[in-house]
């Protein structure tokens, strides 16, 4: 699996997860770690890393920015 291809099932299933509610996503990065890609997004309010496996099945991390008012 390329990276190209880790990004487009990693995409897709980001937006199955969100549903509409994340807002725009932005990707940030895509690195090979062993027998797996970790694709990282961004909204304005979370990071994504989604973890796709090399025979396509994926999953989803989210977390908080934590923004903070100035």
């Amino acid at each position: 699996m390329s990276a190209g291809e880790a990004r487009d099932i990693a995409h897709t299933r980001l937006d199955k997860y969100c549903r509409g509610t994340c807002g725009t996503l932005a990707w940030s990065n895509t690195q090979k770690l062993k027998k797996r890609w970790l694709v990282d997004f961004e909204s304005l309010r979370q990071k994504f890393t989604v973890i796709v496996e090399d025979d396509g099945n994926s999953s989803v991390t989210a977390w908080d920015k934590g923004l903070t008012k100035p």
